[in-house]
């Protein structure tokens, strides 16, 4: 029987505490919000990419006594949309998104707009058709043309095999609006060279890792290979790592990348990486913060923002 009692006074005791605990968050919460501390979600699929943490550390650099910016990483379509509902219970004011697919964030945006909080969509995205037609919206977006980039990309690689030779592509994560983007804008170029073959194109997924093993797995298939498409620098970086421990010579292969992180504008320097296509993921950071804080505002807002692009040689 005492037992039995001490039991549920440990219970009381432990919910007791939990319920105090929340009230005391909550309150925190309120205080921010009555403070005017704007809180801001931002979502990137991964802090391993170089390309993410120079965003995400942009937008970071901006904070201050009446602003906070809270980063979450997930490569998983169901982490990612676990975690918008996460900040949606945390009461932020406003999120930013970089989803790892482009169709299946929606049910969490629109969770979002139901509790009257503005999305922000970054770099990646959103299938717009496939939003409007679930009810979703969506504040604004900002981001590089990832078709022009590819376009970019397809010229210069074409100029530099003078317009004849067999290439290859390694696409980033499938279903991913810029995976998409920059090898449709690729493939849009190679149409204009009859004499250019592409030989392989398949997914790497933006790893490094898995970049050099598809790339060893298309230079068995042909030997003769010209140049290569990586959707993005570590997947270039990974073609380099292979092509050294195949003893291959970089200058036999031209190896262009997309994102201008810091690794391959060294390598472009080196001579290693033919090129990289930058989008400055820096400046799309910071005025993802900016953007939000114009919302927060009720300032307007166009629907999109585009950051420039150009070719580091």
């Amino acid at each position: 029987m005492n037992n039995k009692k001490s039991l549920l006074k440990a219970l009381l005791i432990i919910i007791v505490i939990g319920l105090i605990g929340y009230f005391v968050y909550q309150s925190f919460l309120k205080k921010d919000s009555d403070s005017g501390v704007v809180k801001i979600g931002f979502l990137v699929p991964t802090l391993e990419n170089p390309f993410f943490v120079d965003m995400t550390e942009s937008a970071k650099n901006l904070e201050n006594e009446k602003l906070k910016v809270f980063i979450q990483a997930s490569q998983d379509e169901l982490k990612q949309n676990q975690i918008i509902e996460n900040f949606i219970a945390q009461g932020v004011d406003a999120i930013c998104i970089v989803p790892i697919n482009s169709e299946s964030i929606i049910p969490a945006i629109i969770k979002a707009n139901n509790a009257n909080i503005p999305v922000i969509n970054v770099d990646n995205k959103i299938n717009l058709e496939s939003a409007k037609n679930q009810g979703a919206v969506l504040a604004t977006y900002i981001g590089s043309d990832n078709f022009e980039g590819g376009q970019s990309a397809g010229e210069y690689i074409a100029e530099s095999i003078n317009e004849q030779g067999k290439v290859a592509i390694l696409e980033g994560v499938s279903g991913n609006d810029a995976a998409i983007k920059r090898k449709g804008g690729f493939e849009d170029v190679m149409k204009r060279y009859p004499n250019i073959q592409i030989v392989a194109s398949q997914a790497a997924d933006w790893n490094r890792q898995k970049a050099k093993d598809v790339f060893d797995a298309i230079m068995t298939a042909n030997p003769d290979l010209d140049a290569v498409f990586a959707a993005n620098d570590e997947m270039a970086l990974g073609v380099i790592a292979a092509m050294k421990n195949k003893r291959i010579a970089l200058d036999s292969i031209i190896v262009v990348g997309f994102d201008a992180a810091d690794e391959a504008i060294k390598a472009v320097e080196l001579g290693e990486l033919n090129a990289t296509i930058a989008q400055q993921p820096k400046l799309m950071g910071a005025e993802a913060v900016r953007l939000v804080l114009s919302i927060v505002k009720k300032e307007s807002v166009k629907d999109s923002y585009s950051t420039p692009l150009k070719v580091i040689k």
